[in-house]
């Protein structure tokens, strides 16, 4: 079978590798679809070709198999899973390591969930991006009639922004192109916001009357020191800043409305898919986070959102701009890459 690969230059590539086998508690899925993460996952490639083209030494040759979010039909599970899951059952992988872009691929317990009847696996295969928006959403305990500003809109922002409408709030979203701001009204966002910083600081003074936004979430993966500042300038005192994409942190103000110390914000910081998603054991299937103690555990926010998807109140259709066959897998990861203004969801189909 093939599976798609990236080196430490930055070239992808699919590779014959064998067939995945049962590694202890999980499943083995045929792979229907799968959505590339422009962010968190191709970034990475990018800054590789970057480095080779400023002259650093990549080192040794090394390579990876990608993996992000993908669905698939079950083939084989695992004997302590037999109670809940079936061959010919349709789930949904989420997280590096565990939804591959390869055409099998062998899944640990708590990493997937079945996919409600009636909604299309590709759209399913976009579970990484909304439980990182889904988990974010939980951090920052949104309120109905707060108004979130939401800085990035690629897919983790996009999702966020449609959950913020879906509790009651008002999602303002602001990017530099103009595409991404389309999207996200198509999508129910209550407005859009461009420009420059002041501009988009005054259209956030304008929606909130002065008082600026209850919280802003930082979803954008570029490592620049902008968004912190316009985060803490966007939100009222004593408001909500998360950051989820990986932005550098540097709070020094660069507008008097700018300061953290003196508006007293609270900082989050947004990581994974929700409790276990970063933890080893978790994600091995060597433990389990009982219900009673730890009620949104990954899994479980992983078939809360599909739930929601699967009733329209999530939707990603409008997100997936660009489909390839899975054969064109590298040309797919390079649309990802290469063109941030007109590609959003970049998905694989399989046979």
């Amino acid at each position: 079978m093939r599976a798609l690969y990236s080196n430490n230059r930055g070239e992808m590539y699919l590779k014959e590798v064998p067939e995945p086998t049962l590694q202890g508690s999980g499943v083995v899925i045929r792979t229907l679809a799968s959505v590339f993460g422009a962010g968190s996952e191709m970034a990475g490639v990018g800054r590789r070709r970057q480095a080779l083209a400023e002259g650093k030494d990549p080192g040794l040759f090394s390579e990876k198999a990608h993996s992000y979010q993908s669905a698939g039909e079950v083939v084989q599970v695992s004997d302590d899973l037999r109670d809940r899951f079936q061959p010919g059952d349709l789930v949904a992988a989420t997280g590096g390591g565990f939804g591959y872009h390869a055409e099998q691929a062998f899944v640990w317990q708590h990493s997937f969930a079945k996919i409600p009847p009636g909604l299309p696996p590709i759209e399913a295969a976009t579970t990484n991006v909304g439980l990182t928006a889904f988990h974010a959403m939980r951090r920052a305990v949104v309120q109905p009639g707060e108004t979130v500003v939401v800085l990035g809109l690629g897919m983790v922002g996009q999702i966020a922004a449609q959950l913020v409408g879906m509790v009651g709030g008002q999602a303002v979203g602001v990017d530099l192109h103009d595409f991404r701001l389309q999207k996200a009204r198509e999508c129910g966002a209550a407005a859009t916001v461009g420009g420059t910083e002041d501009e988009i600081a005054a259209a956030v003074a304008d929606i909130t009357d002065g008082v600026g936004a209850d919280a802003v979430f930082v979803a954008t993966s570029a490592r620049v020191r902008g968004p912190a500042s316009l985060a803490v300038r966007l939100v009222r005192e004593s408001g909500r800043v998360l950051f989820i994409g990986r932005v550098i942190w540097d709070f020094t103000p660069t507008h008097p409305d700018a300061d953290p110390h003196t508006k007293e914000i609270n900082i989050h910081w947004v990581n994974g898919r929700g409790p276990g998603s970063r933890a080893r054991d978790y994600l091995r299937g060597e433990v389990d986070y009982p219900d009673r103690f730890v009620p949104w555990d990954q899994e479980r926010n992983l078939a809360a959102l599909l739930a929601l998807q699967a009733a329209g109140k999530v939707r990603v259709d409008p997100l997936i701009t660009h489909r390839f066959p899975f054969d064109q897998a590298p040309a797919a990861a390079e649309v990802a890459i290469n063109l941030p203004a007109e590609a959003l969801g970049v998905a694989l189909e399989y046979d």
